[in-house]
C-alpha cells in the first residue's frame, strides 16, 4: 500500500496493532535496558561505576547518525526501516543470554569487550529504527486524533509498566546469580519479538523517492413563663448546660490524669487549641448566622459538638500523640462551641425574646440558665466521687472515672439537638440547606469573589467578580449575584444574569429573572428567559409562556427556546399553530427548535419544510439538529457533526460500518455499505451520495419509524438533486439510519 492511498479510516482502524506494539515493546524495554535490572547486570558483571556509565552512554550517542541515514531510510521505507533494525535489537539482545559462557571461557576483560560490541550493537539498531519511526508516525496516526490517543496510549503503555516492573522485582528477588537477568532477558526477547510483530502491522511508511470560586411584675414573669418557645429554649440550653459544662470543668483533671500530660502541656492542649480554633471560626460563624439565620448555625455546630465527648473519650493514653490528639480535639471543640454560642445568643435576642418584653424574658432566662448551670456543677463533681473506682475496657473504649461525664455529655448533646430543632427559627434556612451551602460548588472561590466583589473598585472589576461568583457554582454567592441583579450598571445586570444561569437552580434566583423577564428591560428580558431555559426550574415556566405574547419577537424567540429546553409541552398546539402562519424567520426557527426539543414527532413534516427554505447555513444545522432529536440519540448527533468537521469522508466511512454491525442485513445490503463506505472515505462525495440514496431507498420501510422514514425520504430527495451541498442533509440522512430503526 502506497503513503498516496493510505485512508484516516484505515489509520485509524489499525491503531490497536500500534497499542499493542507499544504496550509488548513496554514490557522489553523494561525488563532490558530501559529499567533498573540492566544497571543492575552489568554491577553483577563486576563492571565498575565508569564501565557502567561508558556503556550506557552508546544509546544517546548513535543518535547522531540519524541526519546521515534519513535519506537512505526514506528511500528503503520508514516501515521497513523501524520493523527491520527494531528486530535486530532483539537479535542483539540475544547476544546476551551468552554472557554467562563468555565469562567462563574468557574471562572478564573479554566480557567487557563482548558487552561493549552488543551495547553498541542495540544503540545503533535503536537509533537506525527509530530514524524511520518518527516520519513513519507522523503519517499513521491521524492529527485529528493524535493527542486523545497519545493520552489513551500513554496510559496502557503506563499499566502495563507497572505490571513489568513488578515482574523484574520479582525476578530480581530470586537467589540464582546471573542466572535472574539472563531468565529476564529471555522473557524480554518473546515480547520484543511479538513488539516486531505488532509493528508490521501497521500501515503506512512506504519508500519515498523524494524526501525534502420600665417596670416589671409577677404579672410580666408569668407571660414569659407561658411562652412555650422561650420554655424550649431554656429547656435546651439547661439540657447542654448539664451535659457538657461538668466535662468542661473536670477536663484538665482528665487531661493530665488520663491522657498523660505534664501541667504545661494541659495548658497548651486545652487552651491554646480552643483559642484557635474558636478564633479561626468567628468570622465564618457570625457572617453565616446573620446571612442563613441562628438555628442553623447554631444546630450545625451541636451536630459537631456530640461527637468531641467520644473524641476525648478514644485520645491516646500517655503516648506521643496523645498531645497533638488533645490540641485537635480542643481546636475542633472551641470552633464548634463559637457555632454554638454564637448561634444561641443571637436567636435568643433576635427571635425567642420579644424586644417590647425584654426585660422579663431575660430575667427568667437569667434565673434558669444560673439554676442549672450551678446544679450541674455539683453533679458533675458529685458523679466523679461516686465513679473513683471505675477502670477497666469495654471494646475500645478505656473505662476510667471520667468515663460517665463524657457519656453523659455525648447523650445530653444529642437531646439538646431535639430540643433546639423544635424552637422558631429566625429565617427559612434548613440545617441541611445551611449545610449543603459548604459542600456544594467551590465555597473557598466562592468567599474570594464575594470579598472581592464588595471591594471592586470599578464596573470592571465588578463584572469581573460577578462573572466569577456564577463559575464557583456555590449557593453562598446567592445574596451576591442579586445584589448585582439591582446593580445601577447595566453591564453588571447583564453579567449577574449570565452567572446566575451558572448556578444550580434556587426559588429566589428563579423568581428575580422571572421579573426581569416581566420587566421593561427588552435587553435584559432576553437574557433572562434564555438563563431560565439554561437553569432548567420549573418555576419560570409561566413567566416563559406570557413571554410568548411578549412585544418583542426577540423575548418571543428565546422562551420559545427555552420552553422546549424545559420540556413544557403544553404549548406544543400553539407552536404547530403558530409555525404555520409566522412569517418572521427567526422565530418559525426558534419554534422548530423548541418543537425538536420536545421530540414531537407531528411537527417533523414542518420542520422538514423550513429546513428546504431557509439558506442560513448555522439555522440549517440548528434545524437539522432538530429534527436528530425527534429522531433521538442527539448526542449521536452532535458526534457525528464534530467528525465530519474533522474528517468528512472518515466520518461517513465509520458511521456506515457502525450501521452495518447494528442491522442484520442480506449480504447484497451489506455489500453496498461496504463500498458506500469505501467511497466515501476516499473523499468522493458525489459517488457517495449516489450510492447513499440508493441504500436509503432500497431498506425496507418497515425498518424505520413512520417519522425516521419521513426524514430518510426527505434526505434522500433532497440529496438526489443537489448532492452533498448541504451537508446538514447527509448528516441527517446518517443519523436517521443508525438512530432511527425500529427498536
Amino acid at each position: 500500500m502506497t503513503t498516496s492511498t493510505l485512508t484516516n479510516a484505515e489509520k485509524i482502524r489499525k491503531l490497536r496493532w500500534n497499542t499493542a506494539f507499544s504496550g509488548f515493546n513496554t514490557i522489553f524495554a523494561l525488563l532490558t535496558f530501559f529499567g533498573p535490572a540492566y544497571v543492575l547486570f552489568l554491577d553483577e558483571l563486576g563492571f565498575t561505576k565508569t564501565q557502567i556509565g561508558f556503556l550506557l552512554s552508546f544509546m544517546p550517542f548513535t543518535g547522531l547518525v540519524a541526519p546521515l541515514i534519513a535519506p537512505a531510510v526514506a528511500r528503503f521505507g520508514y516501515k521497513r526501516t523501524f520493523v527491520t533494525f527494531w528486530g535486530a535489537r532483539k537479535v542483539v539482545t540475544a547476544g546476551f543470554l551468552l554472557t554467562p559462557w563468555v565469562l567462563a571461557e574468557f574471562g572478564h576483560d573479554a566480557l567487557l569487550v563482548y558487552v561493549m560490541i552488543l551495547a553498541a550493537g542495540f544503540a545503533l539498531s535503536r537509533s537506525i529504527a527509530e530514524t524511520g519511526l518518527l516520519p513513519w508516525g507522523q503519517e499513521y496516526i491521524p492529527n485529528t486524533i493524535r493527542g486523545r490517543y497519545a493520552a489513551v496510549n500513554e496510559i496502557i503503555s503506563r499499566l502495563i509498566g507497572i505490571g513489568a516492573t513488578a515482574l523484574a522485582s520479582y525476578i530480581l528477588g530470586l537467589a540464582i546469580g546471573l542466572d535472574r537477568f539472563m531468565l529476564m532477558f529471555a522473557i524480554a526477547i518473546v515480547f520484543g519479538i511479538l513488539a516486531v510483530w505488532s509493528a508490521s502491522k501497521i500501515p503506512g511508511g512506504a519508500p519515498i523517492r523524494k524526501t525534502g470560586v420600665g417596670s416589671m411584675s409577677h404579672r410580666h414573669l408569668l407571660r414569659a413563663l407561658r411562652d412555650n418557645n422561650l420554655l424550649l429554649y431554656i429547656a435546651g440550653v439547661g439540657i447542654l448546660t448539664i451535659g457538657t459544662t461538668p466535662m468542661a470543668s473536670f477536663l484538665p483533671l482528665f487531661v493530665e490524669q488520663q491522657a498523660g500530660l505534664s501541667e504545661s502541656q494541659v495548658v497548651i492542649a486545652l487552651q491554646i487549641g480552643s483559642l484557635v480554633g474558636g478564633l479561626a471560626a468567628t468570622y465564618l460563624v457570625g457572617w453565616a448566622a446573620d446571612r442563613y439565620g441562628s438555628k442553623p448555625v447554631l444546630l450545625s455546630g451541636l451536630y459537631i459538638k456530640i461527637l468531641v465527648p467520644l473524641a476525648w473519650v478514644l485520645i491516646p493514653r500517655s503516648s506521643d500523640w496523645s498531645l497533638t490528639a488533645a490540641l485537635v480535639i480542643s481546636a475542633i471543640s472551641g470552633a464548634v462551641d463559637i457555632a454554638w454560642l454564637i448561634g444561641s445568643a443571637r436567636l435568643l435576642y433576635v427571635r425567642v425574646v420579644p424586644r417590647e418584653h425584654s426585660a422579663e424574658y431575660m430575667a427568667v432566662y437569667y434565673a434558669a440558665v444560673g439554676l442549672i448551670g450551678g446544679i450541674s456543677q455539683v453533679v458533675g463533681g458529685g458523679l466523679l466521687d461516686l465513679t473513683q473506682g471505675i477502670s477497666g475496657q469495654f471494646l475500645i473504649f478505656t473505662l476510667d472515672p471520667f468515663f460517665p461525664l463524657f457519656a453523659l455529655a455525648l447523650v445530653l448533646t444529642a437531646v439538646g439537638v431535639v430540643i433546639f430543632s423544635r424552637v422558631k427559627a429566625d429565617s427559612p434556612v434548613s440545617v441541611s440547606e445551611f449545610a449543603t451551602m459548604f459542600i456544594h460548588g467551590n465555597p473557598v472561590q466562592a468567599f474570594e469573589s464575594m470579598f472581592r466583589y464588595y471591594r471592586a473598585r470599578d464596573e470592571r472589576a465588578t463584572i469581573a467578580m460577578t462573572e466569577r461568583m456564577g463559575q464557583t457554582k456555590s449557593p453562598l454567592t446567592v445574596e451576591e449575584l442579586l445584589e448585582a441583579l439591582r446593580d445601577p450598571r447595566f453591564n453588571v445586570r447583564f453579567e449577574a444574569i449570565i452567572s446566575i444561569a451558572r448556578m444550580e437552580s434556587d426559588p429566589r434566583l428563579v423568581e428575580a429573572l422571572c421579573q426581569i423577564l416581566d420587566g421593561t428591560e427588552v435587553s435584559l428580558s432576553v437574557v433572562a428567559a434564555w438563563a431560565l431555559g439554561r437553569m432548567g426550574d420549573a418555576q419560570g415556566v409561566e413567566a416563559l409562556r406570557r413571554g410568548l405574547d411578549a412585544p418583542y419577537r426577540s423575548i418571543q424567540v428565546h422562551c420559545a427556546r427555552a420552553l422546549g429546553t424545559l420540556g413544557d409541552t403544553t404549548i406544543v398546539p400553539l407552536l404547530l399553530e403558530r409555525l404555520g402562519s409566522e412569517t418572521d424567520k427567526g422565530l418559525r426557527i426558534a419554534y422548530c427548535s423548541a418543537l425538536g426539543s420536545m421530540r414531537t414527532v407531528e411537527a417533523a413534516p414542518a420542520l422538514l419544510e423550513v429546513l428546504e427554505s431557509t439558506t442560513n447555513d448555522g439555522a440549517r444545522l440548528e434545524l437539522a439538529l432538530a429534527l436528530a432529536r425527534i429522531v433521538g440519540q442527539e448526542q449521536y448527533f452532535v458526534r457525528l457533526l464534530r467528525q465530519f468537521r474533522q474528517d468528512k469522508g472518515t466520518a461517513v466511512y465509520q458511521t456506515m460500518m457502525s450501521l452495518k454491525r447494528r442491522l442484520a442485513l442480506p449480504y447484497g445490503e451489506q455489500r453496498q455499505l461496504d463500498q458506500c463506505a469505501h467511497i466515501f472515505s476516499l473523499d468522493d462525495f458525489t459517488g457517495g451520495v449516489a450510492h447513499l440514496v440508493e441504500i436509503i431507498r432500497t431498506f425496507p420501510p418497515e425498518m424505520y419509524t413512520p417519522v425516521g422514514q419521513t426524514i430518510l425520504d426527505a434526505c434522500a430527495s433532497h440529496l438526489a438533486s443537489s448532492g452533498a451541498e448541504h451537508e446538514e442533509y447527509l448528516l441527517l440522512a446518517l443519523h436517521t439510519l443508525v438512530a432511527g430503526a425500529e427498536k
